[in-house]
């Protein structure tokens, strides 16, 4: 995740030590685009080795934030999902404040970014998106809902090429007239949201988007990166293993519904992509491709590249 909030040292010195840790290296992140991340080497009360990570967020604001943080704790303390629980700052609460804005300080959980795709790992990823979409719902505070964020890119229809107007107002028209779904979906399953370690999957991260909708939206999201090709054209035998895992984990899939979620989400990452921040000053990845999705959305309205 790229950094726009550069920190210092002493900075990270002083928040650490109100843990209780101490400082003895850190560095920016370099995936993602919407916050800034950084990992961290520190040494816990007794002298241990304790990796962490410190997410500072560039929109969220503290009342905001909540909900999602009860949601990793809940998720991370009862549900056995491979999910960081933040840690207390020391007022007590899941987040404390640096450079002026909302940050949460986690534990470093196992693993490494690998970006490698196959049908064994999409079986994987299957197998994690069932059990999530598993989850009770119940107690979980409100979160806002995807269809919110939905409705806040249609200001970047205008900008797709004409020979996608129509289409896509038509496809965010018609998920947006059916009613939103009760299950509790990640809502950004990229590949570069997963840690791997020894080939299976070991985190499972950025929860910042989780809302409540159909799980076929959350497969949509996630086949639409995992299971296409460079061209944007899907793969059908990466495509084929995640659907049959997460049926075998026990999920369901409604497949008309399937077909236009993979439409609406294509179009959701292409016009998030065109509106998102353009970190000239950033460190890292910064702004992600927003020709990316124009060619899944192709593929996933007319099979066109």
């Amino acid at each position: 995740m790229s950094v726009y909030t550069p920190l210092s040292r002493q900075q990270m010195s002083a928040l650490l030590a109100d843990y209780g840790f101490q400082l003895v290296d850190f560095r920016g992140a370099s995936h993602g685009i919407e916050n800034s991340t950084f990992l961290i080497e520190a040494r816990d009360p007794q002298g241990q080795p304790s990796p962490l990570v410190l997410t500072v967020f560039e929109t969220l604001e503290p009342d905001a934030l909540t909900p999602y943080l009860e949601l990793l704790a809940q998720l991370a303390d009862h549900e056995h999902l491979p999910v960081p629980a933040p840690l207390p700052a020391p007022d007590g609460h899941w987040q404390c404040r640096v450079a002026n804005k909302a940050a949460v300080l986690m534990p470093r959980l196992p693993g490494d970014h690998d970006f490698a795709v196959d049908a064994h790992r999409c079986r994987q990823v299957g197998a994690l998106l069932a059990r999530l979409h598993q989850c009770p719902v119940n107690t979980l505070a409100p979160l806002p809902g995807e269809r919110e964020r939905l409705a806040g890119l249609t200001e970047q229809l205008r900008h797709l090429p004409d020979q996608w107007q129509n289409a896509a107002r038509e496809c965010l028209t018609r998920w947006q007239a059916t009613p939103a779904g009760q299950t509790l979906i990640h809502g950004d399953l990229f590949r570069d949201n997963l840690l791997w370690q020894d080939g299976q999957i070991s985190a499972l991260l950025d929860f910042y988007n989780a809302c409540l909708d159909h799980p076929e939206y959350d497969l949509a999201v996630t086949l639409n990166d995992w299971c296409v090709d460079e061209a944007g054209k899907p793969v059908a035998a990466r495509q084929t293993a995640l659907l049959d895992a997460y049926r075998e984990q026990g999920g369901t899939v409604d497949d008309a519904r399937l077909t236009l979620a993979l439409q609406v989400a294509a179009l959701r990452f292409w016009l998030s992509r065109l509106a998102g921040p353009v970190a000239e000053q950033s460190e890292g990845q910064g702004s992600k491709d927003p020709a990316e999705f124009a060619r899944i959305f192709a593929w996933r309205t007319q099979g066109l590249d």
